[in-house]
């Protein structure tokens, strides 16, 4: 039987495919930026609804707060943002499509990262699952007459890679840290204090570096609120499942988002399907079926 973090996960991609879609409908009228801004900061009222709606039926009693947990959320929430803003940096460098394709490597770093900061080991199956995976997103992501040549895209993909490893290893260290009974209310609070800090972060920041992005976002503050929404569903599924499953899992099964995207690509724009696309879908496909079956 499929354990429930493989569904909730699959589910965390579909809603971050959809934040995604939304997001670059917003690029038209805002900035980066100002795009990127609108999945935490419209976000954090949907998380802080979601945190009131469990407080009804669980206890949500908040002393087991500790500096750990605490430091673990600041880490997350500055590498997940900082890891962001680098890829955003190389699309206006042109070096893009490289980086992106090597930030794909975070399922690998997250591996080594979760045995330095968690000490959490993983089985030699699951080392082999994940890698097999992340070469089939490698080959999906390199874009024609792209080489994966060592550059500065490359240090900015891999650097960007680590960053998100950290923030995710960093979440499921907060949980964890908690010490909480129920991974559900462990990762509920953990999300809300993380997104808390990132939204004040991001709001300041914005404030004093495009201020109008701010008014902008509110003048479509449909689609701004639709950002919110799904990336703070995607991102409460994300957190839960951290909170029960080694990250490297996790976020090697959350390259299914990209299955999402090819299946949007295929049938409904109807793009043609490159050999190294189908490849690597079949690759990564593989991978994920050896997590999901027997780690």
């Amino acid at each position: 039987m499929i354990e429930t973090w493989v569904l909730i996960t699959v589910l965390a991609c579909f809603f971050q495919n959809l934040r995604s879609l939304f997001q670059k409908k917003l690029q038209g009228t805002l900035s980066s930026l100002g795009a990127t801004y609108t999945r935490f900061g419209y976000g954090l009222p949907f998380v802080i609804f979601y945190v009131c709606l469990l407080s009804y039926v669980y206890d949500l009693n908040i002393s087991f707060l500790n500096i750990k947990f605490l430091l673990y959320c600041f880490v997350g929430g500055v590498a997940q943002i900082v890891a962001t803003y680098l890829l955003l940096k190389t699309f206006l460098l042109r070096n893009f499509a490289v980086a992106t394709a090597y930030s794909k490597t975070e399922p690998i770093q997250a591996i080594f990262l979760g045995i330095i900061i968690l000490n959490e080991k993983i089985t030699l199956l699951g080392f082999i699952a994940i890698i097999i995976a992340v070469i089939g997103v490698l080959l999906i992501s390199i874009e024609k007459n792209i080489k994966l040549a060592f550059n500065f895209g490359t240090l900015i993909g891999i650097l960007s890679g680590t960053l998100f490893g950290i923030s995710a290893v960093s979440f499921r260290g907060a949980s964890l840290s908690l010490d909480h009974d129920n991974p559900l209310v462990s990762s509920a609070i953990t999300l809300l204090v993380a997104i808390s800090l990132q939204t004040v972060f991001f709001t300041v920041y914005l404030a004093y570096k495009e201020p109008k992005q701010i008014v902008l976002s509110l003048r479509n503050l449909k689609y701004s609120l639709i950002v919110g929404f799904t990336g703070a569903s995607a991102s409460i599924c994300w957190f839960y499942c951290m909170a029960v499953q080694n990250v490297a899992y996790v976020r090697a099964l959350g390259q299914a988002e990209l299955l999402f995207s090819f299946v949007i690509s295929f049938y409904y724009l109807k793009e043609k399907v490159k050999i190294n696309e189908m490849i690597g879908m079949l690759l990564m496909l593989f991978g994920i079926i050896l997590i999901v079956i027997y780690i």
